[in-house]
């Protein structure tokens, strides 16, 4: 075995960790080609939140199939964050000077290698946030509940846990049921999943139906959609 067949898809786990970043913290809307931070997005301190924003101008490329150039400049960078200037600006040095960041012309972005290490930064904020602040009062309650209502609690929490729905079966099941028996975009696909009460999201479907198409599950040609043309899924 050579030490190539060893790699992964390079492609597939970068935009899996893309997700993992930004998932709860910002919304696409390809239509005006913007990045909007969600509610727990705009609560974000603005290491975290230079980040996420910074990792989604990355993942545009795994949400449309055009992509176009985005101004990172500090002062573009103020009103896609909300930063002040005067806070901008010492964050992106913090974040440059820790490596996290590059800087070229003066266009900040983050370095893909180190997905990781923004991965456990953004994190890393994200649990500093309630956990402490809440923790002695859910120990105080639970000591006031018998075991069988402590039982009761976690089951719940566990079966919430284990009603999401897995793209890639929910995918074999689209499969299955001849759902591609006629080319079909990823917008399309996405429709469907939601009539079928299976929420997911562009950037979660890309990764698995191109593993459909290398497994010969599906094939994939360009299709016109409006001006552009976009790839079309279809059973093999």
């Amino acid at each position: 075995m050579a030490l190539k067949d060893l790699v992964a898809d390079r492609g597939k786990i970068t935009e899996e960790m893309i997700e993992k970043i930004i998932a709860d913290y910002i919304r696409y809307d390809p239509g005006t080609y913007e990045i909007v931070f969600t509610r727990a997005g705009m609560a974000l301190g603005n290491d975290a939140k230079v980040l996420v924003m910074l990792v989604a101008i990355v993942g545009w490329k795994y949400v449309t199939d055009e992509t176009r150039s985005v101004d990172t400049r500090p002062a573009a960078l103020e009103a896609l964050t909300g930063i002040h200037g005067g806070s901008l600006r010492p964050t992106l040095k913090k974040l440059k000077d820790s490596r996290l960041l590059a800087v070229v012309d003066g266009h900040y972005s983050v370095k893909v290698a180190n997905l990781e290490a923004i991965a456990s930064t953004v994190a890393g904020e994200k649990a500093l946030a309630p956990a402490k602040r809440t923790a002695g009062k859910a120990d105080k309650i639970a000591k006031t509940l018998s075991p069988d209502e402590q039982a009761t609690i976690q089951t719940g929490q566990t079966s919430r846990r284990k009603s999401v729905v897995p793209i890639r079966a929910s995918l074999d099941r689209l499969v299955k049921d001849d759902f591609f028996s006629e080319v079909r975009t990823l917008p399309q696909v996405l429709a469907e999943l939601h009539e079928r009460a299976i929420i997911a999201k562009t950037t979660s479907l890309s990764g698995p139906i191109a593993d459909l198409v290398r497994n010969g599950k599906l094939k994939r040609k360009k299709v016109i959609n409006g001006n552009k043309e976009i790839w079309g899924y279809r059973a093999a």
